[in-house]
């Protein structure tokens, strides 16, 4: 008894290399479809000895949350790296004061120095203002203590001007000076009112110096289920939200995996933000065994030479093409009035008359105000238009050169779909042009879309 046959030794081996086998493959099947795990995205960005790497952050700590990994590889492997914070982060719950030295302290765990940080000292919370109510030197924002600048000792502007056009200069500046071959700047689909307007900055300084590196947007706040989950998981992955993946047009993700050293100093460097960051906040959700960023191609539209009878549209037998598409159920009322809640933005540029159509999800609000914003950006400067729908009636405001001139465009609405006839002149002599389209009621943003960057042939 006890004795086992040879052939029987054999045929036992082989049984168990067989379970072993459909062990392992059934483990591996199951951890790749769990939902921390990041399937079948590529590795980005990708970091190189050669490489100079600007981080813009809209506060003091956003430069850490998404993007500590990315910055201690990048110090591990001396690759210059230099970060930019846009607002002095005074939330009014928080002096700029404590901020600053956060920011400072942060970023020296994970190795680098104080000169590497550039403050930029503008409001918490001004940003959108900025960039789309108070752009010219001429018409500075107003913040709630009086000051039409920047107060802040830090700042790399002394007494810089509350404007969209002051704060495009700084960003040019910074990009001109460092030479970055990779920017890092926020996802113009973020929910957060700064977040989106810095998009919308680094997009316009971007496109108008003809910057030719990569760029990597990373995102941040997208309540209310976006990271899942939404805690503490170190030994998570973090994924794309569900509903910005596959958009025609949209955004193409990467993974930067971290290294357990790299993740743990990322943590440490997270909890000097003590005023921002405690142990419990759902912001340690992007304590992760990666960092998510995305790139937004450059759409191509053309010009046509074909002329296309003006009831074809209006009758609704031809639409404009889609440009892009934005998440459904996004923005800070995440659908909640569909009206409001835009899916598609469209174009087509004829030779006599050009298009543009925003959709929603369902019939355009009559309360609701939706704008179509334009920078064109031609060698002379940049012209910049906004067409504005409300009541029924539609606007086109163009300001060139520090003219502006204002006049009434046609509108048409078609079940869901607002329909504008714009002058083609508007794009003539623009190679390139950034756009973006907001809805708002009351006052409060319903839904915005990134700002996207437009190459016209």
């Amino acid at each position: 008894m006890g004795l086992i046959l040879p052939h029987m030794k054999h045929k036992f081996k082989i049984i168990l290399l067989l379970i072993l086998f459909a062990t392992l493959a059934v483990m591996s099947y199951s951890y790749s479809h769990l939902p921390f795990y990041p399937s079948d995205y590529p590795a980005g960005p990708s970091l190189s000895a050669g490489d100079r790497v600007l981080v813009i952050a809209p506060h003091p700590d956003d430069e850490v949350i998404c993007n500590g990994g990315v910055i201690s590889y990048a110090v591990e492997n001396h690759i210059p790296v230099k970060v930019v914070v846009i607002t002095d982060g005074n939330d009014t719950k928080t002096s700029a004061l404590v901020r600053h030295n956060e920011s400072i302290n942060g970023t020296q765990v994970l190795g680098l120095n104080e000169d590497d940080i550039i403050f930029l000292g503008y409001k918490d919370g001004s940003l959108n203002n900025l960039l789309n109510y108070h752009w010219n030197y001429n018409n500075p924002y107003t913040a709630s203590d009086g000051s039409k600048q920047t107060n802040y000792p830090y700042a790399l502007q002394k007494n810089a001007t509350y404007c969209g056009s002051n704060l495009a200069d700084n960003l040019r500046t910074v990009i001109t000076d460092f030479k970055p071959t990779i920017i890092i700047y926020p996802s113009g689909d973020d929910e957060q009112y700064d977040h989106q307007a810095t998009n919308g900055f680094v997009e316009y300084v971007t496109t108008q110096t003809g910057y030719s590196g990569s760029k990597y947007t990373y995102l941040l706040h997208l309540p209310p289920d976006w990271p899942s989950a939404r805690s503490y998981y170190p030994e998570y992955y973090l994924n794309p939200p569900e509903q910005q993946v596959g958009l025609q047009n949209g955004p193409e993700w990467f993974v930067f995996n971290l290294t357990s050293y790299q993740e743990r100093l990322k943590e440490k460097a997270m909890l000097d933000y003590k005023t921002q960051i405690p142990s419990t906040s759902y912001l340690m959700s992007f304590v992760r065994k990666n960092e998510l960023f995305a790139h937004y191609p450059t759409i191509n539209v053309s010009q046509s030479n074909i002329i296309i009878p003006e009831s074809d549209y209006t009758g609704g037998s031809k639409v404009p093409v889609n440009l892009f598409s934005d998440p459904v159920g996004d923005g800070k009322y995440q659908g909640k009035e569909q009206s409001l809640d835009i899916t598609t933005v469209g174009m087509d540029l004829n030779l006599a008359k050009s298009w543009i159509s925003i959709k929603t999800r369902d019939e355009p609000s009559p309360s609701g105000v939706y704008h179509v914003r334009l920078n064109l950006f031609h060698p002379a400067g940049v012209e910049r238009a906004v067409i504005t729908v409300e009541n029924g009636k539609a606007e086109m405001q163009v300001e060139s050169e520090g003219n502006s001139s204002a006049e009434s465009i046609p509108l048409t609405i078609q079940n869901n779909t607002i329909l504008l006839e714009v002058p083609s002149s508007l794009f003539t002599d623009h190679p390139y042009f950034t756009v973006n389209v907001d809805s708002i009621k009351s006052g409060a943003i319903y839904d915005q879309t990134a700002w996207r960057v437009v190459k016209v042939n």
